[in-house]
């Protein structure tokens, strides 16, 4: 058997403990009870460590290492090679006992998480939040031997090759032009009434809505489902078993937007060739390349005109009274700029300001600026900096987010880097295909998901993030083409003068 063989043999090993393990998370935030909350922390540490110390060992190293020598350069093997030696490198850079800690902290996290969100009780989140951020420390302090800014490490982890200065020029070159036509539509808009959409909507008939429009986008039902969580997210174990889950919420947008925004995540994955499971290359190459399409079928498709001209009609079938509503008026409440609280139910243009408190206060508790303790107090400042308003208790303003309770720490700049490249791609993707708005309305979408499969779920991790982006692109963060859309459709969302 040659050195890639058994390189890869292993490989569906460490795949098969990390299937095991996220669908014991997915269960654990879906269906398990809380009474199984310590055994199941038990279970994840346990996988977690079996993981660890089999892709670190000295059998894998060699392999890695003689598989390098025999695969042909360039080839899907090569690149197979070049995922597995960089988590490789990463990994042996951290002692298990570190590795131990973060697996067992956020197990444990996530259940005080779930109660200390519903209760605004962020005293009982405090000490774990402090361990979650200490262990962020010592993982970025071992990966660069302090070499680099601490943020560098962490980003890289979900955005390879990423660095601080890329997050900190990302919002430097939005932030302005955001906060300007922000303005504008405050002070020259014509204003938005979603007067139909402020109420609470029977949650079982939306979470049947937003299948129904999962399914007739594209996203394949017999290799996935969707069911209601606390948080929203996407899982699963390959790209035949993807599992969504959207927020218990009864607001229209909010879930409409989180189960869209995970249906992005999901036809990423669905879309990775089949030839490629339990392969290194298999699934999506980066976690900004990921909110790029979820970014872009949540915002720039679910919050089109042509969207809600074919889809009115069906959700006015679900909910009659939303009859005397027009597909116009549907578009305009869905596209309706208002800074609010909750960065999963907010606005596509302020979405960006949500991240940017999540970044600048992830950036100061690590380099030490800010205290953990004094978390709720410099998170609901800057909300009132940079969103003009002022979380009213804690479950609104700082423990909103599971991220930080799972230990992603260096995640939350992904998004804003995501809408950034979903700009950027959806402006070459109406150049080439150049039909999109009618094939909209009417409810076709094939040539959409069809034109992202072949330039980017096709592709797996064979490219690093930043050559996949720019082959078809041309370049990887660049705001313009992101914010020459947001200014074009909100002038018309808002009639703008000029």
């Amino acid at each position: 058997m040659s050195a890639y063989s058994s390189l890869l043999s292993r490989f569906r090993d460490l795949d098969t403990l990390e299937a095991a393990g996220g669908l014991m998370s997915w269960d654990q935030q879906v269906l398990m009870p809380s009474g199984g909350t310590p055994a199941r922390t038990a279970h994840l540490t346990r996988l977690t460590r079996l993981r660890h110390e089999l892709l670190v060992s000295d059998e894998t190293q060699r392999l890695i290492e003689e598989a390098g020598k025999e695969v042909e350069p360039g080839s899907n093997e090569a690149a197979s090679v070049r995922v597995l030696k960089r988590e490789l490198d990463q990994k042996t850079k951290l002692p298990l006992d570190l590795v131990q800690k973060k697996a067992e902290v956020s197990s444990a996290a996530y259940g005080v998480w779930k109660k200390a969100k519903a209760t605004s009780d962020f005293a009982a989140m405090r000490p774990y939040y402090e361990q979650l951020f200490d262990i962020a420390r010592e993982t970025s302090e071992r990966l660069t031997q302090g070499e680099a800014h601490v943020y560098d490490a962490l980003l890289d982890l979900y955005e390879e090759d990423a660095r601080y200065e890329d997050a900190r020029l990302m919002f430097q070159g939005i932030k302005k032009p955001i906060s300007e036509l922000v303005q504008r539509i405050r002070e020259e808009g014509t204003p938005v009434d979603d007067t139909p959409l402020s109420k609470d909507f029977d949650r079982p008939r939306l979470r049947q809505f937003a299948q129904e429009t999962a399914a007739q986008i594209g996203f394949d039902f017999d290799r996935g489902r969707l069911d209601i969580a606390p948080n929203a997210f996407c899982g699963g174990s390959n790209r035949g078993d993807i599992r969504m889950t959207t927020r218990a919420s009864e607001h229209f947008r909010g879930i409409m937007s989180s189960s869209l925004h995970e249906m992005g995540h999901g036809l990423y994955e669905q879309g990775s060739p089949a030839k490629w499971d339990m392969t290194p290359i298999a699934g999506g190459t980066s976690l900004a390349v990921h909110e790029s399409q979820s970014r872009l079928w949540e915002n720039i498709v679910g919050r089109s005109r042509g969207f809600w001209t074919f889809f009115l009609p069906r959700l006015q079938a679900a909910f009659p009274e939303l009859s005397d509503v027009t597909a116009d008026q549907m578009w305009r409440m869905m596209s309706k700029v208002e800074p609010t609280f909750i960065r999963v139910g907010s606005d596509e243009l302020t979405y960006n300001m949500h991240i940017l408190v999540r970044f600048e206060l992830e950036v100061e508790i690590l380099t030490g600026q800010v205290q953990v303790k004094d978390l709720p107090e410099a998170w609901n400042a800057k909300y009132q900096a940079y969103l003009g308003i002022t979380p009213p208790n804690d479950g609104l303003g700082c423990l909103q987010d599971v991220h930080w309770s799972r230990g992603s720490i260096g995640y939350f700049s992904t998004y804003a880097m995501g809408n950034l490249i979903g700009g950027a791609v959806w402006a070459n993707l109406c150049a080439e295909l150049g039909h999109v708005e009618s094939d909209m309305s009417g409810g076709d979408f094939s040539g959409i998901l069809g034109w992202l499969q072949d330039r980017i779920y096709t592709k797996g991790k064979l490219f690093k993030p930043r050559a996949l982006v720019e082959s078809i692109t041309g370049g990887y963060l660049d705001p313009e083409p992101w914010l020459s859309y947001a200014k074009r459709k909100y002038a018309d969302v808002y009639q703008l003068p000029g």
